[in-house]
């Protein structure tokens, strides 16, 4: 049994201002635009860095110009693999190397790797949720609770996990 229940979570909570996405493309226009709305944090649950999704420059500028624009700002990503995204060169680990203090990758603990889910989340306002990593299909919303119940589900994830080591940059 997994430990995120996908059907209740999609049934839940205020669904008047979903967005089915239902391509690769509709769904990275819309991480790049969510991401654009970050007061505070983006949080990002994913099996392995969704080259389709995040290894892209657009997203990687926009990540740059949140952190700069903002003290405050905080990313935090779980990935239960990083080794592919780590030999292909994935933009998301050379920007996390380069902004230390404020964007991090962390190994998803075992527990929650089995889910099959992958979401980003801004701050607590909205989020953009793959009931199934594999598919090119998505849920937009700006519902609260089902916000509340994704971050609810990162934490406790988040503050298990480890660092990635190999994320990490290198210093001499």
């Amino acid at each position: 049994m997994s430990i995120f229940n996908t059907t209740s979570f999609v049934r839940q909570g205020n669904t008047e201002n979903d967005i089915q996405l239902s391509s690769t493309d509709e769904i990275s226009e819309s991480v790049i635009h969510l991401s654009t709305t970050a007061l505070r944090s983006i949080k990002i649950f994913t099996p392995d860095l969704e080259h389709k999704l995040y290894d892209n420059e657009l997203f990687r500028q926009t990540l740059l110009s949140f952190c700069r624009g903002n003290r405050h700002a905080q990313i935090q990503i779980l990935a239960a693999d990083t080794s592919s995204a780590i030999h292909y060169g994935h933009q998301l680990i050379r920007l996390t190397q380069q902004l230390t203090s404020s964007m991090q990758i962390r190994n998803t603990p075992e527990e929650y790797q089995s889910t099959g889910i992958s979401f980003l989340l801004i701050d607590r306002s909205s989020f953009i949720f793959k009931a199934d990593s594999t598919k090119n299909t998505a849920l937009e919303s700006d519902c609260k609770h089902r916000t509340n119940r994704l971050v609810e589900f990162f934490t406790p994830a988040w503050e298990q996990a480890m660092q990635d080591p190999q994320t990490q940059r290198l210093r001499l």
